[in-house]
């Protein structure tokens, strides 16, 4: 009884261990290579034998060392001497992030768990983890040295010869302390090398180093999506591939401001920079109260509008100065950027004789000759006359251009006066010459007014006034109503008015566009919502860029521009009417979330 009973617990461990050993053996893994170059792809595969039942398989282990690019599934069967064995390879594409010895974690399937595996990536091999009949990267530079803060070209392309590549990804260009602007939208064209027609997607950048030394730009990854025809039921991924493609990055020389820069606190490593001030009204024959409007432009060849020093002169002596809030814009002509900077002041004078305007130098340093050059507004002296008529007094008085003082200072009264005309006998006037008498006493008074207040004070006066109606202009003004801005830029497209298109353009943009601020055309080139005026834009900005150089050709065509932008508004239009009605029948949640 005993030996019975010990043999059934003895084939029953036994059953135990077979099974135990058939469910071990049940998951198998590996990889088509254990070593292999930074840039290239890993193919892992986890292999089941006799699955019946489905599977749960977490890959997130894997997304610590690697990036999952794709899945697959393939199952087979086979016959051996009457034995029929059956398994299903689950095949996973693997990206590796860094270099070194990396390690595939154990994965649990089915309360099982699968072997680690470790691969080795050194940096070395191909550039492209793709053959090149397929896709590869290329990267490149305008320089290989360039000095701090000055601009740099940077350009990656993609070239192709697969179809339907979709959701196109490009590794983030992240340099720490560097400014860098993507150029517009990215490129699309083709490209004919050793008799193969590639597609090219290209991406333009500039970057601006901001500290001397090595710029080390990152390595650069594509990833996209290809349909293939094929169908992953286990992954959820129908009918598509992942395809990558690496290149190494590069290094650039980035140098210090030479000596010969000094110590001036501008620096300005451009191409070229130009000063010109232009006046309004003429100033030959200025006087006294009178205003005159200063306009002085700055542009630079290969920095941002934004990063051009102040110039325009604050303090005059023997005027008042009113400065507008300067304007800044950047635009990209030939892949360079090109910044400008725009300071109107009003300048008013207060005393006669000769105003000295003072001399604008900003020294900067020409990068395509490597020397130290110096642009220059000349000194201009205005000749203030003095108003005609008004005595010095007076004249003082209105130069004082300070009303609150004016305000403050007591009243000119003769007392003595006053006392006599109480104490006098009262004279009984008939009525009509007391109406002439009120009638001169109130037309005294006014004129005392004006004499006394309004004239010395006119200039501010006037100032105080015209903020009044340019306050109200405001309101009504293309940057804050977007049916003005819509009509000044129809009006200026007729009438083929290069600059001041540009202007109402951008002005119009930013009511149309209603993702972002825009600034500069720039802006526009990188709002999706404003795709279809890109084209526009960029032929725009190649005209005023050849108008700027004298150059002659036109490129861009203002009736095509008119019916692109009518267009997009009665779209944009429709759409807001639409979702105005769909707001007003919407119920609101039953439930809170």
């Amino acid at each position: 009884m005993v030996n019975r009973t010990s043999l059934r617990v003895a084939g029953a461990f036994l059953l135990f261990s077979l099974a135990f050993s058939a469910t071990a053996q049940d998951i198998e893994v590996s990889v088509d290579r254990y070593e292999l170059a930074r840039g290239e792809t890993l193919t892992y595969t986890i292999r089941v034998f006799e699955q019946r039942q489905g599977m749960q398989l977490d890959l997130t282990p894997l997304t610590e060392n690697f990036d999952v690019l794709g899945t697959r599934t393939s199952s087979q069967i086979r016959s051996i001497n009457g034995s029929v064995e059956s398994w299903t390879d689950y095949i996973v594409t693997l990206f590796p992030l860094t270099e070194g010895d990396l390690e595939i974690p154990p994965l649990t399937i089915n309360n099982a768990r699968t072997d680690p595996i470790t691969v080795s990536v050194v940096n070395q091999g191909p550039r492209s983890n793709q053959s090149s009949e397929e896709l590869f990267l290329e990267i490149e530079v305008n320089k290989d040295s360039i000095y701090v803060q000055e601009q740099l070209l940077f350009t990656v392309r993609l070239f192709y010869t697969i179809n339907g590549i979709r959701n196109p990804q490009f590794t983030e260009l992240e340099m720490p302390d560097t400014v860098i602007q993507l150029i517009g939208s990215p490129n699309q064209y083709e490209k004919l090398i050793d008799g193969v027609r590639y597609g090219v997607y290209e991406k333009r950048y500039v970057i601006f180093p901001q500290r001397s030394g090595p710029l080390e730009i990152p390595d650069i990854l594509f990833r996209g999506e290809v349909t293939d025809g094929s169908s992953n039921f286990v992954f959820r991924n129908l009918n598509t591939r992942r395809v990558t493609a690496f290149i190494d990055g590069m290094t650039v020389d980035v140098k210090q401001r030479p000596a010969a820069a000094g110590n001036s606190p501008v620096w300005l490593p451009v191409s070229g920079l130009t000063l010109e001030d232009s006046w309004a009204p003429d100033t030959e024959e200025l006087q006294i109260g009178d205003s005159a409007v200063r306009t002085i432009t700055m542009v630079a060849q290969g920095l941002d509008g934004a990063v051009l020093p102040p110039f325009g002169t604050t303090d005059l002596d023997g005027a008042n100065t009113y400065p507008d809030p300067a304007e800044i814009d950047r635009t990209f002509v030939s892949g360079a950027i090109v910044g400008t900077r725009v300071e109107t002041m009003t300048i008013v004078p207060t005393v006669d004789g000769n105003l000295e305007i003072p001399e604008i130098a900003i020294p900067w340093w020409n990068i395509d000759t490597d020397q130290f050059q110096v642009t220059t507004i000349p000194a201009k002296t205005l000749t203030i006359g003095a108003i005609a008529g008004a005595a010095p007094a007076e004249q003082a008085v209105s130069s004082s251009g300070n009303l609150e003082e004016l305000l403050a200072m007591p009243p000119v009264v003769d007392q003595e006066m006053i006392d006599e005309q109480a104490e006098a006998e009262y004279i009984e006037i008939e009525s009509s010459w007391l109406r002439y008498l009120i009638s001169a006493a109130f037309l005294i008074v006014l004129i005392s007014i004006y004499r006394l207040v309004l004239w010395p004070n006119r200039q501010l006066i006037n100032h105080y006034l015209n903020a009044g109606i340019n306050q109200i202009t405001e309101r009504y003004s293309p940057a804050n109503n977007e049916r003005v801005a819509y009509q000044q830029l129809l009006k200026t497209l007729k009438q083929k008015e290069m600059h001041h298109i540009r202007t109402h353009l951008i002005v119009w943009c930013d009511h149309f566009v209603g993702s972002r601020r825009i600034a500069n055309m720039g802006d526009i080139l990188q709002a999706q919502e404003a795709a279809e005026l890109h084209k526009h834009v960029q032929n725009l900005q190649t005209d005023l860029f050849r108008s700027r150089i004298g150059s002659n050709g036109q490129s861009f065509d203002p009736p095509a521009c008119i019916e692109t932008i009518v267009t997009l508004r009665r779209v944009k239009i429709t759409q807001s009417k639409r979702q105005a009605k769909e707001g007003r029948y919407h119920l609101p949640p039953l439930y809170r979330t």
